[in-house]
């Protein structure tokens, strides 16, 4: 009997132990840190603000409903590349984030991607569409722990030379982009250049500076041009002065751009009529009715009182994407997550952007929906 009892208390102390072991790595996981850094003053804080927004809404929803106890640690970067390396370098030194959900803008996406490779630390934008974000430029290969949700600015300027051809009809374009920003340079070339397998005709090109505030010479140019449409490839700020200025000008062809345009309608006194007949592409459909889009819409109108934009639900993904990646690596270390983002799978039925897998340069490879505006709220041109 005695031995009997010794078995079975050495049976019971393996399984606690066991147990105990177990239960460590659950709480390992269940406790990441996500860094945050993105504009949250300046002219681009719309986007930054939404995105933290997003954030905080899908880390809460998370760890109500699985147990978890991620936390969030944000830093303003006010979209300057130093400053997000500062904030990176802040995350990583001093807060030991398990993942970067952010940063927000091309330029620091770029620069913090580069600052990270030593280190290793997961980072998965929402909304840095910059071709070479993801691309280590020594190597001409997928850095081993960047990635993003959005599309990037060749796919988004190629998607929309071809709808040119096939949705609108436009074969005389007349093209103004900011030389400064890679943003707006990446889509004007890849525009340019899947424009001419379109039959689609570039009729004028202009490029101007970041701090340009007067744009009459080349509206000018523009209206000489006898252009069907213009393609502005820029951020809402840019294309709401823009635009009012073309239609001050009597210029009212249509008017495109990427999705840098979300956010458009709200510019402090901007005019939603110059935004009538005009259309930039999207990875997120507003008009949605139903699935994780509508209720992540539902979700953030009730917490926020106010309409989210694109890279904010690309954002509420990304806590989605990042959590399937450490649960599946049963980790929070840097390499073993990297590696299953690598070879992640998002369905429709888990992500308010729509299902993705990543090509070799870890660039999702999903749908795009076109939106324009009317009587002054964005619609989804079916």
């Amino acid at each position: 009997m005695r031995f009997k009892k010794l078995c079975a208390f050495a049976a019971v102390a393996a399984m606690l132990v066991g147990c105990s072991s177990t239960n460590q790595t659950k709480t390992t996981v269940k406790n990441p840190i996500f860094g945050f850094i993105g504009p949250l003053t300046g002219d681009a804080s719309q986007y930054g603000t939404a995105v933290k927004n997003a954030l905080e809404l899908a880390v809460e929803k998370y760890n109500k409903e699985n147990g978890t106890k991620i936390t969030i640690k944000a830093y303003d970067d006010k979209a300057d590349a130093t400053e997000a390396v500062n904030a990176y370098n802040k995350l990583v030194d001093d807060d030991n984030v398990t993942a970067v959900l952010s940063p927000v803008t091309t330029a620091s996406c770029l620069a913090v991607a580069n600052a990270s490779k030593a280190k290793s630390t997961p980072i998965l934008t929402p909304s840095g569409t910059g071709d070479n974000i993801t691309i280590d430029s020594s190597t001409k290969k997928a850095y081993k722990n960047v990635f993003r949700i959005c599309t990037n600015d060749s796919y988004a300027g190629t998607y929309l030379a071809k709808l040119c051809n096939t949705k609108f009809n436009f074969r005389k374009v007349a093209i103004l982009y900011n030389k400064e920003l890679d943003y707006s340079a990446g889509l004007d070339a890849s525009f340019e250049k899947e424009a001419k397998n379109q039959n689609v005709n570039v009729v004028y090109s202009g490029a101007y500076n970041a701090n340009t505030k007067d744009f009459s010479t080349f509206i000018s140019k523009i209206k000489a041009s006898g252009c069907d449409s213009v393609y502005l490839p820029d951020y809402y700020e840019s294309v709401v002065t823009i635009t009012k200025q073309l239609r001050d000008a009597g210029i009212n062809v249509p008017l495109f751009g990427g999705d840098g345009w979300d956010g458009i309608l709200g510019v402090k006194g901007v005019n939603a009529k110059n935004f009538e007949n005009t259309y930039y592409v999207s990875g997120f459909n507003k008009d949605a009715t139903s699935g994780p889009a509508k209720a992540f819409i539902d979700a953030y109108q009730k917490k926020y009182n106010t309409m989210p934009n694109m890279f904010a639900a690309m954002e509420y993904d990304a806590v989605t994407v990042m959590m399937k990646a450490i649960n599946a690596a049963k980790s929070t270390d840097p390499d073993k997550i990297n590696e299953q983002l690598a070879k992640i799978t998002v369905t429709n039925d888990e992500a308010a952007c729509g299902g993705f897998k990543y090509n070799e340069y870890h660039d999702p490879q999903k749908e795009m929906v076109t939106v324009t505006v009317k009587n002054g709220k964005y619609v989804t041109v079916s």
